[in-house]
């Protein structure tokens, strides 16, 4: 499919929500006069806008969200550094993709400004950039480097003084990968994949209409340390409503928190949405491993989803999810299917 390139169109410049949507509204004008043209594409990150005078040559993707965006945008292609790990259940094309490219390091945790500019990629897509650095900071000085930075939109959350602009989990995906097309002049293929996306999801979420009404508790589960979980702001809760179920946790207004055991048990959650990685922190690699962390937890004793005395069906109260599967990205279409089918069982 041929490309469009926009860079050699003189448009009024855009604010395209490419990271969040959020500060300012898509579509809307800033940075320049009312009715001045240039060809400059601005892009906002988490409320910081990102001026681009041309597309890219080459991107570093940090994390396991962006190389899925960039594929289903139409520029995998692109996508020249990756620093996170092989063992994302990626689809084939996006697999292919980062088999191609550079990889700087495995843990997308340890990017440090040398490595971003050591891979000489003209711009860095990712999650958590060097995390603990203040990302405003970071960014002024990737870009006196020469280096863009951009945060995948599912993240702004993560952020205190960020704001997500009231768009849903998905929508900020479904808008990455539109914006992704309109910086690298793949329009017709971005919006492509947004459709199919769309269509998936609206389809999962008419599979498991049986399991409405039912309260869901979404945990991280690491195999030592204190057991984590999602509020209202997280893709885990946004999947759990679609499919008709509520988040015992959706009165938290965070993507991520460490509940209380008082607030584990009281939570009375008729399902457990067991969340692990193959590796890091979790470092379980079976559904069976994770089902029985849970029950060797003693802050869960007394939580009946998670006692295999008290439990009715131990096998549907507990669902083991691979944490790849709510992460804000493409991916998360196949995790609400994964959802919705072991919900319909």
């Amino acid at each position: 499919m041929k490309k469009l390139n926009p860079w050699k169109l003189a448009v009024p410049v855009a604010v395209l929500a490419l990271v969040t949507g959020c500060s300012t509204p898509a579509g809307s004008a800033s940075g320049a006069p009312q009715g001045a043209e240039t060809t400059n594409l601005v892009l906002d990150s988490c409320g910081r806008q990102v001026v681009f005078d041309k597309a890219p040559e080459s991107v570093l993707a940090v994390g396991s969200e962006a190389p899925a965006l960039l594929t289903a945008a139409g520029a995998g292609d692109k996508l020249t550094h990756y620093a996170g790990s092989m063992q994302v259940p990626f689809d084939e094309e996006t697999m292919a993709v980062v088999r191609k490219a550079d990889r700087i390091t495995e843990d997308s945790h340890d990017v440090s400004y040398e490595m971003i500019l050591a891979s000489g990629a003209d711009v860095v897509i990712g999650t958590d950039i060097a995390a603990g650095i203040d990302l405003d900071s970071l960014a002024e000085r990737l870009e006196s480097a020469g280096v863009k930075m951009l945060t995948v939109s599912g993240y702004c959350a993560g952020f205190e003084d960020r704001s997500t602009g009231g768009l849903s989990g998905f929508d900020q995906i479904y808008k990455d990968v539109e914006s992704y097309g309109q910086l690298f002049g793949t329009e017709q293929v971005a919006a492509g994949s947004v459709k199919d996306m769309r269509s998936r999801v609206e389809q999962a979420a008419r599979n498991a209409k049986q399991a409405s009404g039912q309260r869901g508790m979404p945990l991280y589960v690491p195999v030592s340390g204190t057991l984590g979980s999602y509020g209202h702001e997280s893709l885990i809760a946004e999947q759990m409503e679609l499919l008709g179920m509520e988040n015992v946790f959706s009165d938290v207004p965070k993507r991520y928190f460490e509940p209380s055991t008082e607030e584990l048990v009281n939570s009375a959650a008729d399902k457990v949405f067991a969340m692990y990685l193959p590796t890091g922190s979790s470092n379980l690699e079976t559904d069976q491993q994770v089902i029985d962390e849970l029950r060797n937890r003693p802050e869960l004793a007394g939580l009946p989803a998670i006692d295999q005395d008290s439990a009715i069906d131990q096998d549907s109260a507990i669902v083991p999810l691979n944490y790849y599967y709510s992460s804000p990205g493409p991916l998360a279409v196949d995790g609400v299917e994964l959802i919705a089918d072991r919900l319909a069982r």
